[in-house]
């Protein structure tokens, strides 16, 4: 609306100024000022009602004036790129590698071992047992785990608890390690009979979690034909051997 307003009163000014020539000069030259006037006037008129910017040399607009016609404009806007994940956003994770996935189902596979290993119950108990062949003594109940020394048959170990598989031994620098029962001399040969004082399974294992594999009475007679530490080695009448509690003979 200002731009309109200005232009109007440049025409004004221009007609002013043909009547002045009008009023002073030739006829010819009169003639040819108010011919230039209007020109000028219809030009100027013309603009401020297409609402044109302000034109520099050479007609171009103005740097900064909007630019429109009858027609209508397309105007482009730019628009800055942007990161998907916007600014500062972290890259995209890389799908992993078959080898990080054999990696991690080999440790989840592990950990599942050492954890079934480590939650073997160790019942406490006191002994000083030759071993009856070669072997290792492991940081853990399991074969998989760090072999922390070898041991050698003929040589004497501190048991001071057993799983159903292994011994717990202290050895000479007082650290605790395990080694298989199946290495260990730990039945002690005798030849007695005793009565039962209770009922009680008969187990793989001088260790109250191994197996069960058969059951005595109490009152019965058993024949005792070696000793384990805390258990006593019994043989049944069908030939079966296994292991009971010391405390259910009388």
């Amino acid at each position: 609306m200002g731009t309109r307003i200005v232009s109007t009163r440049k025409a004004t000014l221009a007609l002013e100024h043909t009547i002045a020539l009008k009023t002073t000069g030739s006829k010819t030259v009169r003639t040819l000022a108010v011919a230039v006037a209007i020109m000028i006037a219809s030009v100027t008129l013309a603009s401020a009602q297409t609402g044109s910017g302000p034109a520099g040399p050479g007609g171009v607009p103005v740097s900064g004036a909007p630019a429109t016609s009858g027609i209508g404009a397309t105007r482009t806007t730019e628009t800055p790129y942007e990161s998907p994940a916007g600014d500062g956003a972290a890259p995209a994770t890389l799908p992993e590698t078959g080898s990080h996935h054999r990696t991690k189902a080999y440790r989840s596979r592990h950990s599942r071992h050492v954890a079934s290993a480590d939650s073997s119950t160790v019942e406490p108990t006191q002994g000083h047992l030759k071993l009856a062949e070669d072997s290792y003594a492991y940081q853990r109940p399991s074969k998989s785990s760090t072999k922390i020394q070898p041991v050698q048959a003929g040589k004497f170990v501190n048991i001071i608890g057993t799983t159903s598989h292994y011994a717990q031994v202290k050895l000479k620098n007082e650290q605790i390690a395990y080694i298989p029962l199946t290495a260990i001399d730990l039945v002690k040969p005798t030849d007695k009979q005793f009565t039962l004082t209770a009922d009680s399974a008969v187990l793989s294992a001088p260790n109250h979690s191994a197996a069960k594999i058969a059951e005595v009475h109490r009152g019965r007679d058993v024949h005792v034909v070696g000793i384990a530490m805390n258990y006593v080695k019994i043989r049944m009448k069908n030939g079966t051997e296994g292991f009971i509690p010391v405390h259910v003979l009388e």
